[in-house]
């Protein structure tokens, strides 16, 4: 797959799973998130319309813009004034198809664990189960709600090593410009983005 040679900021498919869970309700919002695997943690921030993300890795010159409506992603270098675009190619669990039906996402069940306290939010807390082939494999993480959002803003493995959290969730339209094609830049393929990223190594050993 092109994409695998891009340096993507969003290095866990959960972000694009629970960003565009939000398309069928056309929720706009705008939230920084964490996400944490092992001792490696990443910050940023995410906004969200409709079909459109945008995500924003603290400490890294690269934005993300999905534009689901467009079929087309757009990754930006903004220091560089260049970017690449690449077709949508995520699967958006639940989503429905041309067909009608819906994306198989595997045999998926919450066993509701109470409330608890999370970021000074009382959140409600699940343990998910999502049980593939039959029931013959299975995975399981929880979840954290908060009161009037619809997905989840904390996601956790069971032993705790990776999670993924929204903090700072602000419900509001967001500025059309943040989701469109950038303006100004010069659009590159992926063989002239490996040159470019060569060179721009080259540069910082300088």
């Amino acid at each position: 797959m092109k994409l695998k040679k891009i340096t993507i900021i969003t290095a866990s498919a959960v972000i694009l799973v629970l960003a565009f869970a939000l398309q069928a309700l056309a929720m706009d919002f705008s939230a920084e998130f964490v996400e944490k695997d092992g001792d490696s943690v990443r910050k940023g921030k995410i906004y969200m319309t409709g079909q459109k993300s945008r995500f924003e890795m603290e400490g890294m010159d690269e934005i993300e813009v999905t534009r689901a409506d467009k079929k087309v992603m757009w990754i930006i270098f903004p220091k560089k004034r260049v970017y690449v675009e690449e077709e949508f190619w995520g699967v958006i669990p639940g989503d429905i198809g041309e067909t009608g039906a819906p994306k198989d996402t595997g045999d998926l069940s919450r066993k509701d664990l109470g409330y608890e306290m999370v970021d000074s939010y009382r959140l409600k807390k699940f343990l998910v189960t999502v049980k593939y082939n039959k029931g013959e494999t299975q995975d399981q993480y929880y979840e954290w709600y908060r009161t009037g959002f619809p997905i989840p803003v904390k996601m956790e493995s069971m032993n705790g090593a990776v999670s993924y959290e929204y903090k700072k969730i602000k419900t509001a339209p967001q500025d059309p410009s943040l989701f469109n094609e950038p303006k100004g830049y010069k659009k590159i393929t992926i063989d002239e983005l490996e040159k470019l990223e060569a060179e721009w190594a080259k540069d910082k050993k300088k």
